[in-house]
């Protein structure tokens, strides 16, 4: 491959990743306006992104599999072709069947096939020395690509007389963007990174999962990565709660959205991987912190009166939680590396914590929905967002004790040398 096509590829594909997944998960930025958008309540809209998820985290397990026997340019390829699809009907058929059923088949493209595939690619472009730098600007890629979209589509539809007409056209406009990148990268990917690895396995057999099961860092560190990923998974509910009880216009919500989801993408990982490296010298100790701070922020919100001139005190409650939520997001895996896990049960542990970690995709966006109500068309429920601020206090304090039973687990055990970076995981 010429260097040329080289940097085009690993360009397309970094671009694919900021477009692939923001249907899915629109809701963090346009909540209210993507369910009227696509003919649904905001309870019948959590179910489905409940469904997503839970569909998510088997797909997670059934990527290695796919990745181990085809070519990463056939799976990214056809991940964005499907993706696309689904975007497109969502538009054209609007309603609950339509929904379940695009959302289900991107969870499946989405996890069984694009990821495990864009992980290998990424990673066929250097060498073992400059995996940092692939993956970090992988991320920042995806960020800045969500961040400009996204950013540009919540100036028209906040103006927009109708949001849900904008979403749809912003809905359109991602399934189109999948479509071409799809035919792009079939066309500019050739090389190593179009190779199917040999001897290398990424499928998970039935006796890795069950030796990760025994391991107690699988529980200790897949525990706390899944109680900071309720805070992540529920940052998008945020939104009714400022428009509604503070009184932030519309307009106003989707450009917090954005910054809220995409520029602390890219801004907060990398704070988080300094302050590991150079402050707390340990991502546990990172991590316990992260959550003092993250209960702090919860705890405010809910005891904070809801008057319109407090508005922009929860809005600076709301960033303060993001950047702790996306500081910690972008270092809770090296927590693997520090970890004295034997090589043979690495591959185990990190797949087994990685669906426990994800496990509240399953159950909570559904939940939050109930909780809530619809505000936007009269029909809150009562006390919901003191629910959902109590349950995450609840995660937090839980989230302490962990990172602290790690720490106490970890002083115990011999030192076993530096141990090799974790494969990259969503």
């Amino acid at each position: 491959m010429s260097d040329v096509r080289r940097r085009l590829s690993y360009l397309l594909l970094c671009t694919s990743g900021g477009v692939i997944f923001q249907v899915a998960y629109i809701r963090f930025v346009f909540l209210e306006p993507t369910y009227q958008a696509l003919g649904l309540s905001g309870p019948e809209y959590g179910d489905i992104m409940s469904v997503f998820g839970a569909v998510a985290a088997v797909m997670y397990f059934a990527g290695g599999w796919f990745a181990d026997r085809f070519a990463p340019r056939a799976l990214v390829a056809t991940a964005l072709t499907i993706t696309g699809l689904a975007d497109l009907a969502l538009i054209a058929v609007p309603g609950y069947a339509t929904a379940l059923l695009a959302h289900v088949v991107m969870a499946f493209a989405g996890m069984a096939l694009y990821w495990p595939a864009l992980v290998r690619a990424i990673g066929s472009f250097g060498s073992s020395a400059q995996q940092g730098r692939l993956f970090g600007f992988l991320e920042a890629i995806r960020g800045i690509t969500s961040t400009v979209i996204s950013g540009i589509a919540a100036l028209l539809i906040g103006t927009a007389l109708a949001p849900a007409t904008g979403v749809r056209a912003l809905i359109g406009t991602y399934g189109v963007l999948c479509l071409v990148l799809a035919g792009l990268i079939w066309l500019a990917l050739r090389g190593p990174a179009d190779g199917i690895a040999s001897g290398e396995r990424s499928a998970l057999s039935v006796r890795d999962l069950a030796a990760a099961a025994r391991n107690k860092y699988t529980w200790l560190l897949g525990g706390s990565i899944m109680l900071m990923y309720c805070f992540y998974t529920t940052l998008g509910y945020f939104s009714p709660l400022l428009q509604h009880e503070f009184g932030v216009t519309a307009a106003m919500i989707g450009v917090l959205g954005v910054v809220r989801s995409y520029v602390f993408q890219f801004v907060a990982g990398p704070l988080g991987g300094f302050c590991v490296d150079k402050v707390t010298r340990s991502t546990p100790r990172f991590l316990r912190l992260a959550f003092v701070a993250a209960a702090v922020c919860v705890v405010v919100l809910l005891f904070l009166p809801r008057e319109s001139g407090l508005k922009w005190v929860a809005v600076a409650l709301m960033f303060a939680l993001s950047l702790v939520v996306f500081a910690s997001r972008g270092v809770y895996w090296a927590s693997m590396t520090e970890a004295r896990i034997p090589e043979h049960q690495r591959g185990g542990v990190i797949g087994l914590a990685s669906g426990l970690a994800y496990l509240p995709d399953a159950f909570l966006p559904g939940l939050v929905a109930r909780w809530i109500g619809d505000p936007g068309t009269g029909t809150a429920a009562q006390g919901g967002y003191g629910i959902l601020f109590g349950v995450l206090a609840g995660a937090a304090v839980l989230g302490i004790a962990l990172t602290t039973l790690t720490l106490r687990v970890q002083r115990h055990e011999p030192d076993a040398g530096p141990q090799p970076r974790p494969a990259a995981v969503r």
